[in-house]
């Protein structure tokens, strides 16, 4: 009997156990019965035979023959042993037949561990593949509030639905959001054609994963599909043969790689930027073609107009070294074609200015390497697409500051747009704003997107007179009611808005390219980079109406003087949530990574995050992207930052 693949196998076993016992990790099968004290006491459910994917095989139920294995199930025992002679002889059935019997294993919390069928999981291990058949038990565990506990719960729910148990996510809400990509809702029940499309397309990501990742540190590889379905989009992909699948993981090979700093935050505006190499000396570009993105006319949206004046001023500025075009694109697939059509033309930088379009330009961006791609999003999400923000809540402190002032009761009403990351860290800065002159003051939360706002009566107290509403209005508005105003008897009175100057952001992005210092200065990092600037970067300005008393305006532009010069943040001090639970202590301040995931509501909001079913459809795309709890969300120890680029 040949024992070549035993000598072979225990080399890997060696290795791995070598390894565990010098990094103090336990170089054995880890046991079940170890990891889970009264394992035998908690209900079971049988969920019969199951093709189970190997990755997600992590040890032995019981100790047993744990010890003739490393912690990788490659055989560490001597060589002419009983077991080896087993082994080899199993090895050799494998080979010939396959494996005949399923292994028998208990599930916990989406890892399987075997009661018996040790060897046949080395065997298969060692040989490169993929599922095994095994027998399935699944131990409930107790509930907690463990967020690890939360997200099973939900891998248990989507398993039920549609019968597909090798999907493992490690963020709560994942298979919502693979629900919605096909259209399902969360709990609906799947066709048999949906089914069958999701477990060949995800068959064939898990192939071409660790095929292409090998064993290099990555994303998990539930994270990861969910992460390529969103950037290629489910239509796009579901139908792709294993080779197609294969190239597009190639393409995006650096998206999935762990970094120490997922994210780098560029604070502010400087000077300071690494020195171009020559190439980048040589062949910079003397000529800009630059094309933004809207997802509704300038005239009607004042978000997108305020981009195009920034545009306008960016190129008014730089002058016959740019041209400049907008394009309006309503939906993922025509902003992909726009994309190609401006890339065919000879334009070799995208602005997307929102958020929604994150996702539609990572394919192009792979496929298109000499094109850069900037989206306006507050959260960044991909090695290859920069993203731009401003840092909006400085501004709102300053409104809530004077909302203070103006307010007689204290009672201020806030309108917000979406649930989404920076949505908080405004409402919160407004409230603390308002709070330092006025301690008495309570912030009314309401959300345009939600179904049942009212735009005529946003509240129904009669005694809030003050209120911060969305910001200027676009060229042609319906309603007085932007910024922050003043109710009195049926009167408004505009008192204040803030002033994003995008332009600065644009013509300095521009600039730095055509000195041909952008890729220096974005290829020294190996994070996601993502410019989020602020007061002091003059991108964030505020106007007063005249009917501001002097007094007023001139505190308050003293305040925005000290963030300009970086002296001042609304996030130091004592900072309590609506729980009660302290956020940030009395001799702190928040850092930029703390403010850009801040996902709670200070404890004097009246009001609350809404859940993503209380929205009207159009804000369904945002929220996906962007929400809070959301695929794009980056874990505050993820995050790193930097005065600038």
């Amino acid at each position: 009997m040949d024992s070549r693949f035993y000598t072979r196998a225990r080399q890997k076993g060696l290795k791995a156990y070598s390894q565990a016992i010098q990094t103090n990790q336990d170089p054995y099968l880890p046991v079940l019965e170890e990891k889970v004290p009264g394992l035998n006491t908690l209900d079971r459910l049988s969920l019969g035979i199951q093709s189970i994917p190997l990755d997600r095989v992590a040890g032995s139920v019981s100790q047993g023959r744990s010890f003739a294995f490393a912690n990788n199930f490659m055989p560490i025992l001597e060589p002419n042993s009983e077991f080896s002679g087993k082994w080899t002889a199993l090895y050799a059935s494998v080979e010939e037949e396959g494996v005949r019997d399923p292994a028998k294993v208990l599930e916990y919390l989406g890892y399987y561990y075997l009661i018996e069928g040790n060897k046949r999981i080395s065997v298969m291990k060692f040989i490169g593949a993929e599922y095994i058949e095994a027998d399935v038990t699944r131990v409930i565990p107790l509930r907690t509030d463990d967020p690890a506990l939360t997200v099973y719960w939900e891998y248990c729910a989507f398993s039920k639905v549609t019968g597909l148990y090798d999907i493992f996510f490690t963020k709560s809400g994942s298979y919502d959001r693979l629900s919605g990509l096909p259209g399902m809702m969360s709990g609906e029940t799947w066709s048999q054609d949906d089914i069958l499309s999701l477990r060949k397309i995800y068959h064939y990501f898990h192939t071409a994963y660790y095929t292409v990742l090998q064993d290099q540190p990555a994303l998990p590889c539930g994270d990861a599909f969910l992460r390529w379905l969103l950037a290629f989009g489910y239509q796009d992909v579901k139908d792709l043969p294993l080779e197609d699948v294969e190239k597009s993981l190639r393409l995006m090979v650096e998206e999935f790689k762990l970094r120490e700093d997922a994210v780098s935050l560029v604070m502010e505006h400087t000077d300071k930027v690494p020195s171009p190499t020559l190439l980048q000396t040589l062949f910079h570009p003397s000529r800009i073609k630059a094309a933004f993105l809207y997802t509704n006319p300038i005239e009607n949206s004042a978000w997108n107009y305020w981009h195009d004046m920034g545009r306008l001023e960016a190129q008014e500025k730089l002058g016959e070294k740019v041209e400049t075009v907008n394009r309006i694109v309503s939906s993922r697939s025509e902003a992909e074609t726009v994309m190609e059509s401006l890339i065919k033309e000879g334009f070799n930088v995208v602005f997307a200015t929102s958020p929604v379009m994150l996702n539609s330009c990572v394919e192009p961006a792979l496929k298109h390497p000499e094109t850069k791609f900037l989206v306006s999003s507050q959260l960044a999400g991909y090695h290859h697409v920069h993203t731009y923000y401003l840092r909006f809540y400085e501004a709102k402190f300053l409104l809530g500051m004077l909302a203070g002032i103006l307010s007689k009761n204290g009672k201020i009403g806030y309108i917000a747009d979406y649930p989404i990351y920076g949505s908080p860290s405004m409402i919160n800065a407004f409230a603390i704003g308002a709070r330092m002159v006025n301690p008495e003051a309570r912030i009314y939360l309401n959300w345009t997107s939600l179904r049942s706002f009212d735009m005529r009566e946003p509240f129904h107290d009669p005694e809030i007179q003050v209120v911060c509403n969305r910001d200027l209005t676009a060229p042609n508005p319906t309603s007085r009611e932007s910024g922050l105003y003043v109710r009195d008897h049926g009167e408004i009175r505009s008192m204040a808005t803030l002033l994003p100057r995008w332009g600065v952001f644009y013509r300095h992005v521009m600039e730095q390219m055509l000195k041909g210092v952008f890729d220096a200065a974005s290829e020294s990092r190996s994070s996601s980079l993502s410019y989020w600037w602020g007061i002091a970067s003059d991108t964030l300005d505020l106007a007063f109406s005249s009917r501001c008393h002097p007094a007023t305006v001139r505190l308050i532009r003293n305040l925005q003087a000290q963030f300009r010069d970086q002296s001042f943040t609304p996030f130091e001090g004592e900072l309590r949530d609506q729980s009660g639970r302290i956020r940030c202590m009395a001799d702190q301040r928040l850092t930029p990574a703390e403010v850009l995931c801040m996902d709670y509501l200070a404890d004097c909001v009246v009001g609350s995050l809404p859940s993503p079913e209380d929205l009207v459809p159009s804000a369904q795309g945002l929220v996906l992207t962007q929400g809070i709890g959301s695929l794009a969300t980056a874990d505050v120890g993820s995050i790193s930052w930097t005065s600038g680029y």
